[in-house]
C-alpha cells in the first residue's frame, strides 16, 4: 500500500500544496518533528519528467514551480529563486577560491539541446565566470564519449538545466561534464555514469530514481567507482526509497526547506516533506553507516535544500526562461559539487564514508537539521529529523566543504576487561559519536582522523573510564580496565489515579532495561539498579484503559522510594470506569448532507483541475464502511475522483450549544487511508465558524481507523460551538467519517471494587476459566496467562464488581467443577481472592 499509495500521488501532478502540509505537524510524533517557527510560503508546483511506469526506468526528479511566470535573458531585478551568492552562504562554501581544475560530471538521459547556451545565461546573470566548450570549461556528450546525442526530450532538458545551474552555483571555477544517456532506463544511465568516469570525472550528480527493485543490485557495479564521489537524490516522494539512492556506492542526498533565519547562520533548514528516506529493500549496509534501526542500507547520507517552496532560480529556455525549481534534483549536483571543492578522493576510497567518519568525531563540520518529517514510519528516524542521523536530512548540511575530503587516519585498538582481567564482549569504545563494539575476547579497533582524543570504554552495568589518546597515522593500543557499579533499589506502590485509588498490577521498565512487576493485590515494586545514575521508570498497568507514565528518577549511594498514580485513558476502558454521553450522534445514514452539515469544496485555482467532488454521502466506489460504524457513512474519495482533480473539501456540522457540558469531546468513527500528498484535519470552532483551530491531525503516510476520540475543554461552556472535518489531497486515497458525537463526555467510576488472583488445577494455572459476580451474573471475566511476570504464573484474572460487601465468587472451566467462594468486596479496594480446581 505504501509503495503505491507514493508512486501513484506523486505521479502525475504533485501539488507542493498537500506535500508540505503533509510533512509537518505530523499527529503523534515526537517533539523534535514540530517546526519551531512557521514554515515556508505554499506553492503549487509540477514533476518536470512524466513518473516512469516500467521497472528499470528512472525518472528525473526535478520540481518546478507553476506560479512563477518565466522570464527571458537577464533579469535587472534578478530571478526568483536562490541564486549563487545565497547557496554558497547558506553552506559556508568556499566557492570563489577552490575547485579550480576539477570536473563535474552531470549525467541525464536524452538531449539539451540548450544546454550551453541556457548555462551561459545562468552564469552571466550571478556574475560567474563564463563556462564554454570552446574554453574547454564545458563538454557535452552521449553515453559513449561521442557526440552521437539522444533525442531531445521537454522534461528531462529542465532536469539537465537545473543540474548545471546548481554545480555552477556552488562550484564556478569547476569544470562540466554533460552526459547525456540514451534513454531513462537505468542500464543506460549507468553506462552514462560509466562514461563519465572514464572521461575523468571524480565526482558524477545523478538527479533521477526508480523504485527500488531486486535486480537493481545487477546496475550496481556501474556506480561503484572508488575514488570517485558519485551522488544520487534520494527521491520526490517522501518516505520511501528509490534507486540508485539506494545503493552502497553513491552518497545518498535528501532535501530540506531553506529559510531565511535572524539567527546567526542567517538561513534555517527543516526536513522537506517531499525528500525521499527509508531502509533498502535489498542493498546491504555498509560498513561506514551505523544508524541501528535498518539493517540494510540507509537513505540518505547528506543534504541540501530541495523544497520548490524555498526553491532555487534556474533558467532553461524549454520552459521560456527564468524560473523556480526544487526536488532533490537540486540537492545531488550541490553535494556533488561541494566534493569537487573539496578536492579529489584518494584512490581506492568510499567518498561517503569521509562524511560519517568526519561527523563521527567533529559534530559542527555540519548543520545537524532536527525538525521536519517526510511522512510516518515505524523506527521514527527514517522519517522524522533529530538530532544526529535521521532518514530524509542523513547527516545533515554542508557547513563548508571539510567533511567531504579524506582526512590522515589512525587506528586505536585494544582490549576492555572486568577488575579481574576478564574481557568483556560488547562493551562500546567510542570516540565522540563514533563507536567500536568489543568482540568476543573484549577486543576493538577504531579507525579515526589523526588527533588528540578522548576515548571512552562503557558496559553496563560497569563505570565509563575516559583516556586521552594521541592517534599517529598508525595504530596505538589503548586497553581499558572497568569495576562494576553499586547497586541500589528503587521501590514504591503503583496505584490508580483517576477515581477508584485501588493498587494496580502494572509493568515497570527502567530505561536500562531492567524490569519489575508490582504485586496485583499491593501494587509494590522493587528493582536493584546501578548507583550514581539516572534513570527512566516507565510505568503501564497490565490491563488495558491507562494511560503509560514516565518517572525520571535520579539514584544516588541510597535506596529510593518512588510511587506513582495511572490515569485511565479517553476511551474509558479500564476495570471500573465507563464512559457517560450527554450530546448529539450524527450517523449520516441518508444520501446527502443532513441537516445542519455543509459540504463546502474550496478551489485552488490550478488550471485543469476539477475540485469536486469533495465530501459525498453516496459512496460512489462502493467502499464497505470500516469506520467502526455501520450503514451509510461521509466519504471523500480522492482515488476514484483520479487524476486532475484536487479536494480541497470541509464537512462542517451545525452550531451547538455546549454551556452545560463541562467535559466536552468530538468523537467519531474513521477510515483515513492514507497517500504522500493528503492531509485530513477536524477542525473545531466555539464561535459559530467564524474562527477555526486543528483537534485532530493525520497527514502524509499517517493512517488512522476506529473510533477515534478527543476532548476538546476550550469547548465547555460555550454556546457557539461547531466541528468540522477538512482534506487535502490529489489524487490520493479516501477519508470515511461516521457516527460523529459532540457533547458532554467524561469517564465515571461507579462504585465496587476489583478482585485479583489466580484460578489453579492439578496441572497448575487455568487460562480461559471464568470468574464472576453470582450476585450479578453480568460481571466476569476470563483468565489468563502473565508470561513476563515470573512471580504471576498462569490462570490470572482482574474482576471489577458493584456486588460489594459480602459476595459469592464463582469460578468455572470446561472439564472442572465449578467452586464458588465467599470474600468481602470493598469499594475502591483490591482484594485478593484465589480458586483452586478439582
Amino acid at each position: 500500500m505504501i509503495s503505491r499509495t507514493i508512486s501513484r500521488a506523486s505521479g502525475l501532478v504533485m501539488l507542493t500544496l498537500a506535500i508540505v502540509i503533509a510533512g509537518v505537524g505530523l499527529a503523534r510524533l515526537p517533539a523534535a518533528a514540530q517546526p519551531a517557527h512557521a514554515g515556508p510560503a505554499i506553492h503549487p508546483s509540477v514533476e518536470a519528467c512524466p513518473r516512469a511506469t516500467k521497472p528499470g526506468v528512472a525518472t528525473c526528479l526535478a520540481l518546478r514551480r507553476t506560479d512563477v511566470p518565466a522570464k527571458k535573458g537577464l533579469v535587472a531585478d534578478g530571478p526568483a529563486g536562490y541564486g549563487p551568492e545565497a547557496l554558497q552562504s547558506a553552506y559556508s562554501l568556499p566557492s570563489r577560491d577552490q575547485g579550480s581544475g576539477q570536473t563535474i560530471a552531470v549525467v541525464d538521459a536524452y538531449d539539451d539541446a540548450t544546454a550551453e547556451a541556457d548555462l551561459a545565461t545562468y552564469r552571466s546573470q550571478f556574475g560567474l565566470p563564463a563556462c564554454t566548450s570552446a574554453s574547454g570549461c564545458f563538454r557535452k556528450v552521449d553515453q559513449r564519449g561521442g557526440t552521437d546525442y539522444p533525442q531531445a526530450d521537454t522534461g528531462w532538458s529542465q532536469e539537465i538545466s537545473l543540474d548545471l545551474d546548481m554545480v555552477s552555483a556552488a562550484c564556478p571555477n569547476c569544470s562540466i561534464l554533460l552526459v547525456e544517456a540514451d534513454d531513462p532506463e537505468l542500464e543506460s544511465l549507468g553506462l552514462a555514469v560509466d562514461e563519465a568516469v572514464a572521461l575523468g570525472a571524480k565526482y558524477v550528480s545523478n538527479s533521477y530514481g526508480a523504485p527500488e527493485d531486486p535486480s537493481e543490485t545487477s546496475v550496481d557495479p556501474h556506480f561503484n567507482h572508488p575514488g570517485v564521489a558519485v551522488t544520487a537524490s534520494t527521491g520526490d516522494s517522501g518516505f520511501g526509497t528509490s534507486y540508485p539512492a539506494a545503493s552502497p556506492y553513491v552518497t545518498a542526498v535528501g532535501g530540506t526547506s531553506l529559510v531565511v533565519d535572524s539567527g546567526p547562520r542567517t538561513y534555517r533548514e527543516t526536513a522537506w516533506s517531499g525528500a525521499g528516506s527509508g531502509c533498502s529493500i535489498v542493498e546491504p549496509k555498509p560498513a561506514w553507516q551505523t544508524d541501528t534501526g535498518c539493517p540494510r542500507r540507509s537513505a540518505a547520507d547528506v543534504s541540501a535544500v530541495a523544497d520548490p517552496n524555498t526553491g532555487v532560480a534556474v533558467y532553461t529556455s524549454t520552459l521560456g526562461g527564468w524560473t523556480v525549481f526544487g526536488g532533490t534534483s537540486a540537492s545531488a549536483p550541490l553535494i556533488a559539487a561541494t566534493y569537487a571543492l573539496a578536492g579529489p578522493p584518494v584512490a581506492g576510497t568510499t567518498p561517503t564514508s569521509y562524511l560519517y567518519e568526519t561527523a563521527a568525531v567533529d559534530q559542527t563540520s555540519f548543520y545537524d537539521v532536527t525538525s521536519g518529517a517526510n511522512g510516518s514510519c515505524t523506527v521514527v528516524y527514517e522519517c522524522v529529523a533529530g538530532t544526529g542521523y535521521d532518514g530524509p536530512t542523513g547527516i545533515g548540511t554542508p557547513r563548508s566543504e571539510y567533511a567531504f575530503k579524506h582526512h590522515p587516519h589512525g587506528q586505536i585498538t585494544g582490549t576492555v576487561t572486568d577488575a579481574s582481567g576478564v574481557p568483556l564482549a560488547g562493551a562500546d569504545v567510542t570516540v565522540a559519536a563514533a563507536v567500536a563494539h568489543t568482540n568476543a575476547d573484549g577486543h576493538y579497533s577504531l579507525n579515526v582522523p589523526v588527533g588528540s582524543f578522548q576515548v571512552t570504554a562503557t558496559k553496563y552495568p560497569y563505570q565509563p573510564l575516559t583516556a586521552t589518546v594521541a592517534v599517529p597515522e598508525g595504530t596505538v593500543t589503548q586497553d581499558f580496565s572497568l569495576t562494576l557499579r553499586p547497586k541500589a533499589t528503587i521501590s514504591g506502590v503503583v496505584s490508580d489515579g483517576s477515581g477508584h485509588g485501588w493498587p494496580l498490577y502494572a509493568k515497570v521498565t527502567a530505561s536500562d532495561g531492567t524490569v519489575a512487576f508490582t504485586d496485583p493485590s499491593t501494587g509494590r515494586y522493587q528493582m536493584l539498579l546501578p548507583q550514581e545514575g539516572d534513570y527512566t521508570l516507565t510505568i503501564g498497568a497490565v490491563s488495558a484503559g491507562y494511560s503509560l507514565r514516565e518517572e525520571k528518577v535520579t539514584l544516588g549511594n541510597s535506596d529510593l522510594t518512588r510511587d506513582s498514580r495511572l490515569t485511565v485513558e479517553v476511551g474509558c476502558a479500564a476495570p471500573g470506569y465507563q464512559a457517560k454521553y450527554a450530546g448529539t450522534t450524527q450517523a449520516f445514514s441518508g444520501k446527502a448532507a443532513p441537516t445542519g452539515w455543509t459540504v463546502t469544496n474550496l478551489n485552488p485555482g490550478l488550471p485543469g483541475y476539477a475540485h469536486q467532488p469533495g465530501w459525498q454521502f453516496t459512496n460512489p466506489g462502493q467502499r464497505p464502511n470500516r469506520t467502526g460504524g455501520t450503514g451509510n457513512y461521509a466519504i471523500v474519495d480522492s482515488d476514484r475522483s483520479g487524476p486532475a482533480h484536487v479536494q480541497d473539501t470541509l464537512l462542517t456540522g451545525p452550531t451547538t450549544d455546549l454551556t452545560s457540558s463541562a467535559a466536552p469531546a468530538v468523537q467519531f468513527a474513521t477510515e483515513l487511508v492514507p497517500a504522500v500528498n493528503s492531509t485530513a484535519t477536524v477542525e473545531l470552532s466555539t464561535d459559530a465558524g467564524q474562527t477555526w483551530t486543528t483537534i485532530w491531525r493525520r497527514a502524509g503516510m499517517s493512517a488512522a481507523s476506529g473510533v477515534q476520540i478527543v476532548p476538546v475543554p476550550q469547548a465547555a461552556h460555550q454556546k457557539a460551538v461547531r466541528v468540522r472535518f477538512h482534506y487535502l489531497g490529489s489524487w490520493s486515497q479516501w477519508w470515511g467519517v461516521d457516527d460523529v458525537f459532540l457533547g458532554n463526555r467524561i469517564c465515571t467510576a461507579p462504585a465496587g471494587g476489583l478482585l485479583v488472583g489466580q484460578v489453579t488445577g492439578p496441572s497448575g494455572g487455568i487460562n480461559g476459566a471464568t470468574v464472576g459476580s453470582v450476585t450479578k451474573p453480568e460481571q466476569y471475566t476470563a483468565t489468563m496467562s502473565t508470561p513476563d511476570d515470573p512471580n504471576v504464573g498462569d490462570g490470572f484474572y482482574q474482576l471489577f464488581t458493584t456486588a460489594t460487601g459480602a459476595q459469592k465468587i464463582a469460578a468455572t472451566a470446561t472439564g472442572h467443577p465449578a467452586v464458588t467462594m465467599t470474600t468481602t468486596v470493598a469499594v475502591d479496594r483490591t482484594t485478593r481472592l484465589d480458586f483452586t480446581l478439582k
